[in-house]
């Protein structure tokens, strides 16, 4: 869990894509906590569409966690490159894959719950456990990097 305790200073160092010839711990990480925030979205969508609105919440983790998602943001646009449209298929394919799920009362209110919880607790160790909780491994395409 060290590694999380540093996430979002860890996540602000971003490496040039033409030098990144793996999926590194940082861009691992990055991936993981932008799924998420896509998935949050997408649950937020569309537990609106059915009439319950969990936006408050929503907004409140964002606004708790903002440097951890901008920073993840920032990484993974690097890791794609930059001028390229490599980083908005991978948005698009996980906003895709988000987007279509069923949504029923009851799972808006256990997201509900998340977001709420998320926002009370601005610390990046208790977004990070959530994230890896929720979000076992990203849908990121490339090699991860050999453990030195």
């Amino acid at each position: 869990m060290r590694v999380l305790a540093g996430l979002a200073v860890a996540l602000a160092i971003s490496v040039p894509a033409s030098a990144q010839a793996c999926l590194d711990r940082e861009t691992l990480a990055a991936a993981r906590i932008n799924e998420f925030g896509t998935m949050m979205m997408a649950v937020t969508l569309r537990c609106k569409a059915i009439g319950v609105d969990i936006a408050p919440g929503y907004e409140a983790m964002l606004g708790a966690h903002h440097s951890v998602f901008a920073a993840a943001d920032r990484k993974l646009h690097a890791f794609f490159g930059a001028g390229t449209h490599a980083f908005d298929a991978y948005a698009t394919r996980l906003g895709n894959r988000y987007g279509g799920g069923a949504t029923d009362p009851a799972s808006c209110e256990r997201f509900q719950t998340v977001a709420r919880d998320l926002a009370g607790r601005p610390d990046s160790v208790s977004l990070g456990r959530v994230v890896f909780a929720m979000i076992a491994q990203p849908r990121i395409d490339g090699a991860t990097c050999a453990q030195p």
